[in-house]
């Protein structure tokens, strides 16, 4: 079970990432998904995946020789 205040640091890590936006609505924050980030993520995570499936390939090629 997660806490508030755990529920709370998580949703600002991902207000942090663009992925949610809060609005403070008196002493609450209301917190909504941002969907259009979701692309770039996407984009980004697929470009670092890349970069390690190359890293990788140069690897196993040198081990082979």
């Amino acid at each position: 079970m997660l806490t508030r205040q755990a529920v709370t640091k998580h949703l600002r890590v991902l207000e942090q990432a663009g992925l949610v936006h809060s609005t403070k609505v008196g002493r609450e924050s209301h917190f909504a998904f941002q969907p259009d980030r979701i692309g770039e993520m996407r984009a980004y995570l697929d470009s670092v995946s890349r970069q390690w499936d190359d890293a990788l390939e140069r690897l196993r090629a040198f081990v082979e020789r």
